[in-house]
């Protein structure tokens, strides 16, 4: 199992991530750097450790024509190529440095790096952290190493692990990329970046006008403001993102099936179906939270690692895709099995709105972070961050939901979740 594959592992499901947004009395006020830097320091006195958390304002939808996989690949160096003092290593090492908690991934639109600490590494962790923003050392050797890394986790993010197949497959239909480019890179396309090409896109883009810095857990805040001057403030500013290639023609309508090679052999084949979410803060925003929402109720179960999580929607995560999916046992027939999926999908927006609904909508995005978020740093902070560069005002949220209407959720019928929007997957088994 790769490292990516245990990260989507812990992910926190749908609704929940939306909320445990910042709803707490006093949010931390952000301040910029001269150089553009956003810092969002969040003191958290009852904490043992501390995390720091920086989101980069580019991801995925930035790959350059022809190169995708640029960001994703750039996210494996950022993290093990040389930076500093500190000399180039493996993910191994990388892991081993935060025993207490760590990521490195590329969504759509951002890239996430973080790591938890002890205290008393704050000033060593906060100079790394400063300089692979600043200093940051790409190699070929590093290619050697993190590109066969990268072709892994796309082997296993479109065939190895069938549920993840599904979702990624799913989401190529409703976001195609140029030039047989994909999600999370084309193994062609990867296989063609240089690394001049990938030092270069770094000095470029990730900068301190791309970034946020959040840091929360035990610390003092005077310090740790004049060592973020310290160390961050005279690292160059950077450009702006790169303009987003333009998108082709969604492949929607249809059933599109795809053979796969397990990595295990009690592996199932899978039935998904998906749609592209409204944008967060659209009209539709609001209404489609019912909708998710209810299908989260009616249709979640504990999570089991390898099992299919039957709702897929994470906002702050991966806003590209709406899906449901379903095991498809040898004596299970697919078009039975869609026709079931689609029928959930029916009853979540015809069904008469309560205001039980709407409770269940807000409890589960709007309640109060409490003090579980003090043993998950990291998730804590990334939160906070994605909250901010998304800005999301939770309170406009929860007035929204609280209007919505069955004649909203009805228009979701012909807009959002209309049959033409629709992108059907069946994976099936090679032995």
């Amino acid at each position: 199992m790769t490292n990516r594959i245990k990260r989507i592992a812990f992910t926190i499901t749908a609704c929940v991530l939306l909320v445990e947004s910042i709803s707490f009395a006093n949010p931390p006020e952000p301040y910029k750097l001269n150089n553009g830097l956003t810092v969002i320091l969040h003191p958290m006195p009852k904490a043992t450790k501390v995390g720091f958390v920086v989101l980069f304002n580019l991801g995925g939808a930035h790959d350059p024509i022809g190169k995708s996989g640029m960001t994703h690949l750039l996210e494996h160096l950022y993290v093990t190529a040389a930076a500093g003092d500190t000399p180039a290593r493996n993910v191994m090492q990388f892991m081993e440095r935060y025993p207490a908690g760590w990521n490195a991934q590329t969504g759509l639109d951002f890239t996430v790096i973080a790591g938890v600490v002890e205290p008393t590494q704050f000033a060593e962790e906060l100079m790394d952290v400063a300089a692979r923003m600043n200093d940051l050392r790409i190699t070929k050797a590093d290619l050697v190493r993190e590109v066969p890394r990268v072709l892994q986790e796309l082997r296993n993010m479109y065939g190895g692990i069938p549920w993840l197949a599904g979702l990624n497959h799913t989401r190529a239909r409703l976001y195609p990329i140029s030039q047989e480019g994909q999600y999370g890179g084309a193994p062609a396309h990867v296989q063609t970046i240089t690394h001049h090409e990938l030092q270069q896109f770094w000095k470029d883009y990730y900068k301190p006008n791309n970034a946020i810095l959040v840091i929360a857990g035990k610390f003092n805040v005077a310090e740790a403001r004049k060592s973020i001057h310290t160390n961050f403030n005279q690292i160059p500013t950077g450009k702006q993102p790169p303009t987003i290639p333009p998108t082709p023609t969604a492949k929607t309508g249809g059933v599109h099936t795809v053979a796969v090679k397990p990595l295990v052999k009690d592996a199932t084949g899978i039935a998904a179906i998906g749609y592209t979410p409204p944008t967060i803060g659209s009209k539709e925003y609001a209404p489609f939270l019912v909708v998710v929402s209810r299908l989260w109720s009616s249709l979640h179960h504990p999570f089991q690692m390898g099992k299919v999580q039957p709702v897929y929607y994470q906002p702050l995560m991966d806003s590209t895709i709406i899906a449901l999916q379903a095991e498809l046992s040898d004596e299970m027939d697919a078009e039975t099995v869609l026709r079931e999926l689609n029928q959930h999908f029916h009853t979540a927006l015809t069904s008469k709105l309560t205001p039980q609904d709407k409770q269940q909508t807000i409890d589960t995005i709007a309640r109060v972070l409490d003090k579980q978020w003090i043993f998950d740093l990291y998730g804590f902070a990334f939160i906070v961050g994605r909250h901010y560069q998304l800005q999301i005002d939770t309170n406009e949220l929860v007035a929204a939901i609280q209007s919505v209407t069955d004649a909203d959720l009805q228009l979701l019928s012909t807009s959002v979740f209309a049959p033409e929007k629709r992108a059907t997957i069946v994976i099936e088994l090679e032995r």
